[in-house]
């Protein structure tokens, strides 16, 4: 019995023997596991959590008009930023906090102005990046600057930088074309490294900035900073410099932008010019305007509310999204329609002074009548009675289809975020969007571009260079962009007669004022639409222009230009004018004169 349970004993040690040699095995190849074979993982592991990676902003390409002139560029701003780590409490009773606070009012009374961060905005850098600098102070003046430098030993932890802020030299100048920036985080790329603090970048929000946005924007640059337990940063390593982003140069002509913008100060309304020969804006202009400068890197509430309760809409680009009716300026197209469809232009109509189509009245400028006119002097005198009567022998199918030969009723194409469609209404149209019927009277009335028809001055530059040069450009504002046209399906003889009228609109005609000292030949067409009702009616005047240069000209260079001024007189007394005010300046080199 007693060997029995001296036996049981020897083999109950033995198990637990054999039992603890296991475990120490597969402890010690366990810890082989973690301490050896792992070690890289861990140490993978161990620099994730002691480091932080930053996407860091590069400065935006720039944006120059057709002679290098600048429009957009970037400019260095003084800031004053603040690192957290050198405010950690040395002392019972502080925090990282209570330290930034005391020395912020120190050194804001050494700046003389207070600090841009609120308390709450401090808390929550404290929170979310802690391992960042803060910036505390923004544009800081050469006086401002000077102070800092001064006493900046006694504010440790406080460091002047620069940082890229858009301005734009020339003010308000093509300020709708151009348009304006704003700060966003920099977008990732998908399937990239993780990225712990991404700082913002300057975003296109309106005009060619938008448009353009991904070429002109930097590629970001890539920063690593080490922190330690805490999360504050001991170090800072640059992996990837931000490159900067790709200049952009326009089709713009600076020199013929200010005149066109100085012959529209104070005005409502609208310009645009292209090089009919191959699509190029060389002007493009809405009044009133803006300063962008004033809207960047952020939209002040109250400049944008100013501004967008103001009732002459500065923000509108009137140039590509203003729709207007074109009035007078719509007969050329009527007379090319009805030229492609049978009518002669020889063929005269007599003109009583009104146009009468069952109940419909519809009144010439001259009440007593200009008698009969062929088609080029209608064109010259714009009667009315003469093209309400050619429109309603066309037709709506062929008056439309003119319309859409020049590129109504759809947007242009242009490189550029607003390019309003217009309207180019028929029977289907009116029914679909007013519920009513088409009458007679509907067709006479967009005969002589009244009614329903809309259009943008960008389309009517367009259409005036077509009508110049046979062919149909699309617009373009960037210089690199290859142009591209189509021809008109126009008779020649049919484009002839109606620049045959043309010519005699500015040669005695109704926008004789048009070409007075220009030194180009100028053929044009007026136009008066009468638009709104009540105390709201008024008068939007009209006029296209293309010039070609003489040889004594200072420019060589064709124009096709549409004008619009709102609450005006006439096409030929209040908008003629200031045509050939840009067209003098432009080729008789002549300065604008206030």
């Amino acid at each position: 019995m007693k060997n029995d349970t001296v036996i049981v004993r020897l083999v109950s040690f033995a198990l637990v023997t054999v039992t603890f040699g296991i475990g120490l095995t597969v402890l010690a190849v366990r810890l082989k596991g973690e301490q050896v074979d792992r070690v890289a993982e861990h140490r993978q592991e161990m620099d994730s959590q002691s480091s932080r990676r930053v996407l860091t902003a590069g400065p935006r390409g720039a944006i120059y008009d057709r002679h290098g002139v600048a429009l957009a560029v970037n400019r260095l701003s003084l800031c004053i930023e603040l690192h957290p780590e050198a405010f950690r409490p040395t002392a019972k009773g502080q925090t990282t906090a209570s330290n930034i606070a005391a020395a912020l009012e120190s050194l804001a009374a050494v700046i003389g102005r207070p600090p841009k961060t609120t308390p709450e905005a401090l808390a929550r850098h404290l929170k979310i990046s802690l391992a960042r600098p803060l910036k505390v102070w923004e544009e800081l003046s050469e006086e401002e600057l000077a102070r800092f430098c001064e006493h900046a030993r006694e504010h440790p932890g406080f460091v002047c930088v620069s940082e890229y802020e858009r301005t734009y030299p020339q003010g308000s100048l093509a300020a709708h074309l151009i348009g304006r920036v704003g700060r966003e985080e920099i977008r990732t790329v998908a399937g990239g490294p993780r990225m712990n603090y991404i700082e913002k970048d300057l975003k296109g929000r309106e005009g060619l900035e938008l448009q353009y946005d991904e070429y002109l924007r930097s590629m970001p640059g890539e920063d690593l900073l080490v922190v330690d337990a805490r999360g504050f940063a001991t170090r800072r390593e640059t992996l990837k410099r931000a490159s900067a982003g790709c200049d952009l140069r326009l089709t713009l002509d600076v020199r013929l932008q200010r005149l066109v913008e100085h012959e529209l100060d104070g005005c409502v309304g609208a310009c645009v010019a292209i090089d009919p020969r191959d699509g190029s804006v060389l002007a493009s202009a809405s009044a009133p305007t803006f300063d962008p400068n004033a809207c960047v890197p952020v939209f002040p509430k109250k400049t944008f509310r100013k501004l967008s309760e103001d009732p002459r809409k500065p923000l509108l680009n009137r140039a590509t999204a203003g729709q207007y009716a074109p009035g007078s300026t719509f007969k050329p197209v009527t007379a090319l329609a009805g030229l492609r469809n049978g009518w002669n232009a020889a063929t005269e109509h007599l003109c009583t002074g009104v146009y009468e189509y069952g109940d419909m009245r519809v009144r010439c400028a001259r009440t007593w009548g200009h008698g009969e006119l062929d088609l080029p002097h209608a064109l010259r005198e714009s009667c009315n009675p003469y093209f309400c009567n050619l429109g309603m022998k066309t037709g709506i199918a062929a008056l439309k289809a003119a319309a859409e030969d020049f590129g109504l009723g759809r947007r242009t194409g242009i490189d550029f975020p607003t390019d309003a469609a217009g309207t180019v209404p028929d029977p289907e149209w009116k029914l679909a969007h007013c519920r009513e019927p088409w009458y007679p009277g509907d067709l006479a009335q967009m005969a002589i571009g009244q009614g329903l028809l809309l259009v943008t001055p960008l389309q009517m530059a367009r259409v005036v260079g077509a009508i110049g040069t046979g062919r149909l450009a699309t617009p373009r504002l960037n210089a690199a962009m290859p142009a591209q046209d189509r021809p008109l399906p126009f008779a020649k003889a049919a484009l002839g007669s109606v620049r045959e009228g043309m010519r005699m609109v500015v040669d005695g005609g109704t926008g004789r004022k048009a070409g007075e000292g220009v030194d180009a030949c100028v053929i044009g067409k007026t136009g008066t639409a009468e638009v709104g009702a009540g105390a709201n009616r008024h008068k939007n005047t009209w006029f296209l222009a293309y010039a070609t240069p003489n040889p004594t000209s200072a420019e060589t260079t064709p124009l096709a230009l549409a004008m619009v001024i709102e609450h005006g007189e006439s096409g030929g007394g209040t908008t003629a004018p200031k045509v050939a005010a840009v067209l003098r300046g432009f080729y008789n080199r002549e300065e604008a004169t206030e």
